[in-house]
């Protein structure tokens, strides 16, 4: 069934002018989505994200001891991201979780999907709990901007009010309505659609009613701006949770019980550790910068200071990234994109302040 369902909208997807690109999602004839964040609204696929379910009597517990939030407290109706670590802390995946019932949805990029899913099943042992990749399952649109609540209204889709609210369609809602739809930062909301002929009606409802349909490129914009990062093949292993300021997102729990790295993360959180934050950046150049990418410190040649987390194109030109960065020379320091002759990064303001900072970087 997942097969077919996948089929059905590579191909209507294809038919509405739709080509692939980078990460499994889709680009467009005559795209302009670019601009949609700032004065409009874009639709995208989210095909380069998977979903995995855990089921079974011990699929909440199982998760509690493995993820880094805490999913014992998250409730029907909610989502909140969590991190999924090496016993040394480093992170494997930043997922987003949330109840269908009585198992959990988990979504992350789809170019690690598998990965974490296989070592995540290898921890199961004797608990009563089925991981399932269930990515062929369901349609994933993204759909944000400024218009994007207009374009929902006309297209008779219910939107969750809050940040990480959820919205479960019992049946009872509109031929549009998405089985699961929910409100992310920076103005993004997720419909998860499990009939493909609800996703195309839900899709061109949309677009009738004002948003263009666009690649992925603003969802990611918009994500990055939020200041939420995401991990890829090139960054797995590389960073504790504070360095992606996962706790300052609902990422991170420090009162539950154990899970792997947990000890590292505490000690850090505690002791003073955190010598590393995500920064979000702007740079002007002519290619973008690399996921992995260092970034240098041009008053000291061959320094390394930090490493390209996320990036994405800006709206008005240039690139927007979520960049790691030294604490003590991430104000002060002359960024530059992989030596010191290579483009400059400007710090921008995150939607949160870092407790290490008594302002924001500007």
């Amino acid at each position: 069934m997942g097969t077919m369902l996948n089929e059905q909208w590579t191909e209507f997807l294809r038919d509405a002018g739709a080509s692939p690109e980078g990460a499994g999602g889709r680009a467009f004839r005559g795209d302009t989505g670019l601009q949609s964040p700032l004065t409009g609204c874009f639709v995208c696929d989210l095909s380069g994200y998977a979903v995995a379910a855990f089921s079974g009597p011990d699929a909440e517990s199982f998760l509690h001891g493995q993820l880094s939030s805490d999913v014992r407290a998250l409730l029907p109706g909610r989502s909140q991201l969590a991190a999924y670590n090496t016993p040394k802390g480093r992170i494997l995946a930043v997922m987003l979780l949330w109840r269908d019932g009585d198992r959990f949805l988990a979504q992350m990029p789809a170019s690690i999907g598998p990965g974490v899913l296989k070592r995540l099943s290898m921890y199961i042992l004797r608990s009563k709990v089925t991981a399932t990749d269930v990515s062929g399952s369901y349609v994933r649109i993204g759909l944000g901007g400024p218009a994007a609540a207009r374009a929902a209204a006309g297209a008779d889709i219910r939107l969750p009010a809050e940040d990480f609210e959820l919205l479960r369609n019992h049946g009872t809602e509109s031929v549009s309505q998405p089985d699961f739809i929910m409100t992310l930062p920076s103005g993004r909301y997720e419909l998860l659609y499990s009939d493909v002929q609800a996703a195309m009606a839900g899709w061109n409802a949309l677009c009738t009613h004002g948003a263009q349909p666009s690649g992925a490129g603003p969802w990611h914009w918009l994500s990055i701006r939020s200041g939420i990062a995401e991990i890829g093949a090139e960054t797995q292993d590389r960073f504790v949770p504070q360095m992606l300021n996962l706790e300052l997102v609902g990422g991170v729990s420090f009162t539950k019980g154990c899970y792997p790295g947990q000890e590292i993360v505490a000690r850090a959180q505690y002791r003073g550790e955190i010598k590393r934050r995500t920064f979000l950046a702007h740079l002007e150049a002519e290619m973008p910068p690399a996921v992995g990418q260092d970034v240098v410190n041009a008053d000291a040649p061959g320094q390394s200071i930090g490493t390209i987390v996320t990036v994405a194109s800006a709206p008005g030109g240039g690139y927007d990234a979520l960049v790691c960065l030294h604490i003590d020379l991430a104000r002060d320091a002359d960024l530059r994109l992989g030596d010191s002759n290579g483009p400059r990064l400007e710090c921008l303001d995150l939607p949160y302040i870092l407790p290490e900072l008594s302002r924001p970087c500007a």
